[in-house]
């Protein structure tokens, strides 16, 4: 119903953020990482979810659309609400999450609250199976050469970038830029790469 909302940040914690559009105050519910972009702004844009239940409209806001991607795919799988969706993101930012998924890391996932092992491991085997859809051939892997990385990795990170809505050319450029042998840092480093336009 609601792409996104842009006006007046009336109100803001940790967990809550009022957003005033022409005089109508929407209440969103919002992860830390959405706290900690917009607090003590004016004027703020957030990507929305409405989740509709039998009782309430709940309204969730996210400073990022990739962020508001990951919250809406995390709602697919079984046994994972809203609740535990906004923890997830509110411990990792979107490219931590979803290397986390590549790797198969439940162990990780396990620290946002609410998130124990059994959700983690689901979290893991139905994304990662999703995402891994997104096939990068074996030549297009040898053509980053990324030093330090073996090809499980760099595919991963390749995926990774994908999924947070990077080309594959821009991902493989900025990864062959890159030096580190597990996914995290190699998309940490290609992020960082990519936010100054290469």
């Amino acid at each position: 119903m609601y792409y996104y909302l842009e006006g007046k940040l009336a109100f803001c914690d940790l967990s809550l953020a009022v957003i005033d559009c022409g005089g109508v105050g929407y209440k969103c519910f919002i992860t830390r990482n959405t706290y900690r972009s917009i607090n003590g702004k004016n004027t703020v844009k957030l990507y929305t979810y409405l989740n509709v239940k039998e009782d309430a409209l709940d309204l969730y806001g996210f400073s990022e659309e990739q962020e508001q991607q990951f919250f809406v795919l995390l709602l697919t799988i079984s046994g994972v609400g809203p609740k535990a969706a906004l923890s997830l993101l509110s411990e990792f930012l979107p490219e931590e999450f979803a290397a986390c998924v590549m790797a198969g890391d439940s162990k990780t996932l396990t620290r946002a609250a609410g998130v124990g092992a059994k959700m983690a491991q689901r979290i893991c085997l139905e994304l990662k199976d999703r995402m891994s859809k997104m096939s990068v051939s074996a030549s297009e892997i040898s053509e980053i050469g990324s030093p330090a990385a073996d090809n499980d990795v760099l595919s991963e990170s390749v995926l990774v970038l994908v999924s947070l809505g990077y080309s594959r050319a821009d991902a493989s450029q900025a990864l062959k830029k890159c030096s580190a042998d597990n996914t995290q840092d190699l998309v940490r480093q290609a992020l960082r790469l990519l936010s100054q336009h290469l």
